[in-house]
Formats: C-alpha cells, sequence, structure tokens
C-alpha cells in the first residue's frame, strides 16, 4: 500500500512525540492514500511556514 504525509520535510521516521496534541485525532503521524490530498495539505503547511518568517 502507498501512503503519502502532506509535509515540506522528508519524514524518515515517524515520531509522534513531537506531533500537537490536538489536532483533529490527537497525536501521530497523519497519513492518507490519496496523493492529492497530501499534496494540499503540503501547499497549506508551506503557505504557513511563509507567513511565520
Amino acid at each position: 500500500m502507498i501512503v503519502y504525509h502532506g509535509s515540506t520535510e522528508i519524514i524518515k521516521n515517524s515520531d509522534v512525540i513531537h506531533s500537537k496534541k490536538y489536532l483533529d485525532f490527537g497525536r501521530g503521524l497523519y497519513i492518507t492514500t490519496f496523493e492529492n490530498q497530501a499534496k494540499k495539505w503540503t501547499v497549506r503547511k508551506g503557505m504557513r511556514r511563509e507567513r511565520l518568517q
């Protein structure tokens, strides 16, 4: 099964300790089987990162 994670970084090992506990489903590594959905998450995360700089 191929899964995707929408991020601006490469994830080599999952690390749920540093995830935010107040997300929709709590702490964890959020993945999807839908490539387009992961791409949308990546764009949104990139836009947030640009606003903070």
